[in-house]
């Protein structure tokens, strides 16, 4: 047998071809001819376009016709369809599709000799036809992309003439309402703008495969866009004196506070580096240096003056008028100075955000409606994700184009979407140290960025006071009572909100700010507050009411809606009975005026600053799914569900422990392990929350006696469900359809619950229960003991606290009911009302801002811990500065490094060692008799045959059937640790699973066959990943041409198969499976890594136990020793597994958009719900997992040339396009 060779251009000859391989990514003359290349082909493609582009100049605009269609602001809503004739007369506007035609490409010559001299040459060195042939559509892996970019020739050539501040004698007249779309892409997404001109800037055009991916890695940054540090001069580095100074400045302040070996690593890299200079460094005055980039508004000119865009901190006092009754002594309002705030200008944060260059190009200025047209929908529906695609901002957008401008000015007006977040938080594990911060994020960037703090997008805006102790020896033996002391409380909070709410803002609300934005054009920008995240007591605060929770119906709930101008005309009245006739707050009459819409008599600083514009906090206030149902509803439930297994039998709660322990893991932290007991719900968080909720189902099973039991199953399965609808970063109409329909049922199932369940046991209190008890009684009683006596209360510890303890704790558990009468299951049915019209709960969660945390507790460590307020604005403009000055000097790419694949392009990943060879005679020899291995090399031949004869060509053309052509060389498979799998998820994003057999993770999911489609709703098979290994193959059939090995990574599964016949979402039920017996010659088998489209969890069913008692199984090969008799396939895991099992719903999820289309599978259940009938609801309505690493695997690297891809706007264009997705020979530009 001859031995192959492999020859590179620079001459240089290797006889593997891993070796070939690896050598031709670093070798220079391939990559400099692949550049020219390339370079020659996107000169082809820019002729074509320029081309194109001249034969349409003289053409119309696009335009379809003139209709009868409704408003922005309604289109925006989805309402078009329930509107009347009386609709806006408005034009709508296609942009020009700037797509080439492919036969009107010319082709290189080199392209044509390659394709001459195919078939002379082996199939190891031939192309990978793999990557140029239409591929079954069920597999088919199509990469993320960003929504349709606005063409760049449409926008050169129907942009507006630039505009500037002129002096006009009249109001330039309202725009007319066009909409302008954009060409799909092929998720089917549209871009829709309510405009008259086409947007000027487009964040989408900089958005790259890299920022849509989640998948561990490294970014490639193109050494073009740096600019090197040693070309700069040392002022650039103000106040530092020198580059190296610098870089231990910014490695000092913005790597963390506690130092790890990566940090150390960098370190290193910086006084490695040939530019470094100690000396540089021993000259640098770090004190004093240090001081300037702390400066602050409240130095009085004694610091650095910062540039204009520069938003430091301020220092104001806060004073309240405490009211004191003419039962007191001394009646009347007196001042009381309580505090000084720190706090930023809004209106100053607002200009330093758009003066950064950095962010500005994924700022949206203008929004847009994004729109879902795939082939298997009958209709178009409305897509809802980020706040500047909602209908709130529509609605603000649309109001302020409308409104008359400012006298003599035809600037662009943009509005700028304000969402807040604040909630007091813990700075230490133990003391008392506390701040209430509040966070800024702008609704205009993209909620996939605002939600890694690594990016650095929140603003601190203010850290909120509270009164201080010394306000009880302001009001001593005055006769203050506890509602007074309440409303003070309250008063206090407004007043720092007002401040914050300065004159300065709302004459910026009012008339805008005009600023020069970083592509040269100056724009007046209107601040608009949209949201406001916070916990319920915080909510409560805020809107100034007594509490939130009104009993009624889900339909009322538009029509009871409060007033926030009757609110003041009330409050009015009562403030003037306690500041002016002195009545006490909580008196008879304050009460007759307040206590039938559940006011409180405080002034409330939305109201009075921002309701004479239109503003209203109440519909700012949005839901809350981390407080609400994460740590509240299904806290809740879960806490109940374990006094009810403790009333059925004390000791099933032990077994419901052991469960959680034995549930496997998933992801890399999306189901973590359940190490401690879990009904002791010690330090829990709400992820952990989440995590038992996810896996419920399987560990409550069989605990209870029918009914009870399926009663219980039901109503976990439609709270796992709504979880998963309700956390979606991507809904469509027809998901909030399946969203509203799950509420109804949602509040059916908890009425059954409590009515059936509930009531047949009686319930007390948990140990955990009676325990907390105890202690706050303790601490109560020593608060008193210390209030009469006139000394801070101290802690109890000792003996003497223990012994209170346990004789509390044999006192009588007191009984427990379950209760829906409270505000978090009445806010239950807000939510899909509120994702229509602020977008998905994602983008308001509290969580970003319980994230944000992170960053006052890590800088309080360096503080000393006295005035640490003070410290900490310090060290956030020193941070912040330091910032600014590294994005002037060398360009920081806006993608989080760690989040980033090196490879995402490619669907899966098997290194390319071959250091654990397995000889395939031995290893059969070594297992005599194991059925796993039964007719192992006939099968895997088999396997491998049917792929060469799809790499040669056409099926059924020139097929090779006999399986002795394989020949497997050195009879040796050489196996792998780990397989990484690449997938689009269902909100067009790139994620990653890891597959390892020798753990947990080893389950993956394939899509059934078209032929094998007898299920109805069983869409996937599953099976256990027993090993991965790649083969080195020499084809000796027909086609051959030499004898060269051809490398194929392979599989080797043992399936496991559906035990229900009908699995939908109607029937509240997981899918089961379990293991056909090992003697089944279907029960092992070998699968293509390529047709694998995700990991899989997969749970035991526990309630009916292990299939081999006595811990012996008949196959060592597939380990089924440990196997149960049935399983659970968990589809409630993630949000993506969620969209695959409704199936044609997910947007990124391309496969079931044409599976649907082709065999009639959509789920009609889901699709129906437009029009069911919706049942009333009356009250109801996120460690690491143990990860092998291959250390020998090594990433897969891409081809890094660019081709454009237009997408047309026909079904059969966008199937054209689709399949030529798979055919070209170059990569596709997802930057344009």
């Amino acid at each position: 047998m001859s031995v192959a060779s492999y020859t590179c251009i620079c001459k240089r000859t290797f006889t593997a071809q891993n070796y070939f391989n690896t050598h031709q990514r670093s070798c220079s003359k391939t990559k400099k001819r692949l550049s020219s290349a390339i370079s020659t082909f996107k000169e082809l493609l820019s002729q074509r376009k320029k081309h194109r582009t001249s034969h349409s100049e003289g053409g119309s605009v696009g335009v379809a016709g003139s209709h009868n269609i409704p408003s922005a602001n309604q289109l925006a809503s989805g309402q078009a369809s329930h509107l009347e004739a009386s609709h806006l007369e408005a034009t709508v506007t296609s942009l020009p599709d700037l797509s080439l035609d492919d036969e009107e490409v010319g082709v290189p010559l080199e392209c044509e000799a390659a394709e001459s001299d195919i078939e002379d040459i082996s199939l190891a060195q031939r192309r990978p036809r793999r990557l140029n042939r239409q591929m079954p559509q069920r597999f088919r892996d199509v990469l993320p992309q960003p929504p349709p970019s606005v063409p760049l020739g449409a926008r050169d050539r129907y942009l507006a003439p630039a505009v500037s501040v002129v002096a006009l004698d009249h109001q330039p007249a309202p725009p007319v309402s066009t909409i302008l779309r954009t060409p799909r892409n092929i998720f089917g997404l549209v871009r829709q703008y309510f405009s008259s001109v086409v947007p000027t800037h487009d964040p989408e055009e900089y958005v790259t495969i890299a920022d849509l991916s989640f998948i561990p890695g490294s970014p490639q940054v193109d050494d073009e866009e740096h600019t090197p540090l040693a070309a700069c001069d040392d002022s650039r580095y103000h106040p530092y004196p020198n580059r190296s100074s610098f870089e231990l400045g910014n490695w000092y302040w913005n790597q963390g506070v506690q130092k790890s070996q990566g940090d150390y690593m960098k370190l290193m890299e910086i006084m490695g580096n040939s530019t470094f200079k100690a000396t540089d460094v021993c000259s640098t005055h770090w004190k004093k240096i240090n001081s300037q980039l702390g400066t602050n508004d409240y130095d009085e000119g004694d610091g650095e003056e910062w540039e204009d865009e520069d938003a430091g901190w301020k220092r104001t006092p806060v004073s309240i008028d405490v009211p004191f009754a003419r039962t007191t002594e001394l009646p009347g309002s007196r001042r009381y100075h309580a505090a000084d705030l720190y706090h930023r200008s809004l209106v100053g944060i607002l200009r330093e955000k758009l003066a950064n260059a950095r962010d500005d190009k994924l700022f949206h200025y203008e929004p847009y409606q994004l729109r879902w047209n795939p082939p298997h929908l009958d209709a178009e529906v409305s897509v809802y994700g980020d706040l500047y695609t909602s209908t709130a901002f529509h609605e603000a957008h649309s109001d302020l184009q409308e409104s008359p401008g400012e006298p003599g000015c035809n600037l662009p007006r943009v509005v700028a979407g304000l969402m807040f977040w604040s909630d007091a938080t813990q700075l230490t594990s133990f003391g008392n140290a506390k701040l209430w911060p509040t966070y800024m994020y702008f609704g205009n960037e993209s909620k996939y960025r605002r939600c890694k703090p690594s990016l650095n997008l929140s603003n601190h805006v203010a850290y909120f006071e509270t009164l201080p102790d010394s306000f009880e020896a302001f009001t001593d033996g005055n006769g203050l009572n506890s509602e007074c002391t309440t409303h003070c409380h309250r008063e206090f909070f407004h007043e720092q909100w007002k401040i914050l709410l300065d004159d300065e803002f709302l004459e910026a609300y009012e008339h805008g700010i005009v600023v020069c934005c970083c592509d040269g054009i100056m724009r007046r920008f209107y601040p608009r507050i949209f949201t406001y995240s916070a916990d319920y007591p915080e909510k409560v605060l805020i809107a100034t009411i007594q509490n939130m929770g009104m009993p009624q119906d889900r339909r009322q709930r538009q029509t009871l809606s409060r007033s926030d101008e009757r609110r003041r005309m009330t409050v009015n009245s009562a403030r003037s009975l306690i500041y002016e006739q002195n009545f006490a707050v909580g008196s008879a009459a304050v009460e007759r005026i307040l206590k039938p819409q559940s006011w409180v008599p405080t002034s409330n600083a939305f109201s009075d600053r921002l309701g004479p514009l239109g503003f209203s906090i109440f519909c700012a206030l949005v839901v809350d799914l981390l407080h609400e149902f994460e740590i509240g509803v299904w806290k809740m439930l879960f806490i109940h569900l374990l006094r009810i297994v403790t009333a059925h039998d004390p000791g099933l709660i032990h077994q419901l422990d052991q469960r959680y322990r034995q549930t496997p893991t998933f992801g890399s932290a999306t189901i973590r392990k359940f190490s401690t007991n879990s009904s002791e719900m010690k330090r829990l968080a709400a992820r952990n929350f989440e995590d038992l909720l996810q896996c419920s189902i399987p560990v409550f099973d069989g605990l209870l006696p029918e009914p009870h039991n399926q009663t219980v199953l039901t109503l976990l399965f439609t709270m796992a469900h709504w979880h998963g609808l309700a956390k979606l970063r991507m809904h469509s109409d027809l998901t909030l359809d399946i969203m509203d329909h799950a509420t109804s049922r949602l509040g059916q199932q908890f009425r059954q619950f409590k009515a059936t369940v509930c009531n047949a046991y009686e319930t007390h209190e948990l140990g955990q229960e009676v325990r907390a008890r105890a202690r706050r009684y303790l601490k109560k009683a020593a608060n008193q003991t210390a209030g009469r006596k006139g000394t801070q209360p101290t802690r109890i510890v000792g003996q003497t606290e223990v012994d209170d303890l346990e004789i509390l704790a044999r006192s009588a558990k007191r009984r427990k009911v379950f209760n829906l009468q409270t505000y978090k299951f009445h806010a239950l049915g807000d939510y899909v009302s509120t994702i229509r019209r602020f977008g998905t709960s994602d983008s308001y969660s509290t969580e970003p801002g319980e994230l944000e945390h992170r960053s006052p507790k890590a800088s309080y460590r360096r503080t000393d811990r006295k005035s640490f307020v003070k410290q900490l604005t310090r060290i956030e403009r020193r941070q912040a500065r330091i910032r600014r000055i590294g994005d002037t000097i060398v360009h920081r790419p806006h993608v989080e490094i760690s989040e980033i694949a090196r490879s995402p392009q490619a669907h899966h990943h098997i290194g390319l060692t071959q250091r654990y060879p397995i000889h395939i005679g031995s290893y059969l020899v070594s297992h005599p008799g194991d059925p796993a291995i039964k007719n192992f090399v006939p099968k895997l031949k088999e396997h491998l045959l049917r792929r060469i004869n799809a790499l040669k060509g056409p099926p059924g053309v020139g097929d090779e059937r006999d399986i002795n052509k394989i020949i497997l060389k050195d009879d040796r498979i050489y196996q792998h640790n780990i397989a990484r799998f690449n997938y689009t998820t269902y909100d067009v994003r790139r994620a990653q699973d890891v597959v390892n057999p020798k753990t947990s993770h080893c389950n993956i999911m394939v899509l059934r066959s078209d032929n094998d489609m007898e299920r109805r709703g069983h869409m996937y098979i599953y099976g256990k990943v027993l090993n991965v290994y790649h083969v080195n193959v020499i084809f000796i059939g027909h086609g051959m041409v030499d004898y060269t090995p051809i490398r194929m990574e392979f599989l080797w599964i043992r399936w496991y198969e559906p035990m229900d016949e009908v699995s939908t979402w109607e029937t509240s039920t997981l899918d089961r499976l379990n293991f056909p017996p090992v003697t089944n010659e279907h029960s092992f088998d070998f699968v293509d890594p390529a047709d694998v489209l995700r990991g899989c969890h997969i749970i035991p069913r526990f309630a009916r136990g292990k299939r081999h008692a006595d811990g012996s199984g008949v196959s060592a090969c597939a380990g089924d020793k440990n196997d149960w008799r049935e399983y659970y396939v968990n589809r409630f895991v993630d949000r993506d597994m969620l969209m695959r099992f409704h199936f044609g719903l997910g947007v990124g999820h391309v496969y079931s958009h044409y599976r649907a289309t082709e065999v009639g599978l959509l789920q009609r259940e889901d699709i129906a719900l437009h029009t069911s009938s919706n049942h009333d609801v009356d009250e109801s309505a996120n460690d690491a997992e143990v990860s092998d690493d291959d250390h020998d695997d090594s990433d897969d690297e891409s081809d890094g040339s660019d081709s454009g891809l237009d997408i047309v706007g026909s079904n059969e264009s966008l199937l054209d396009q689709f399949d030529e997705m798979y055919d070209r020979e170059v990569d596709l530009d997802y930057e344009n």
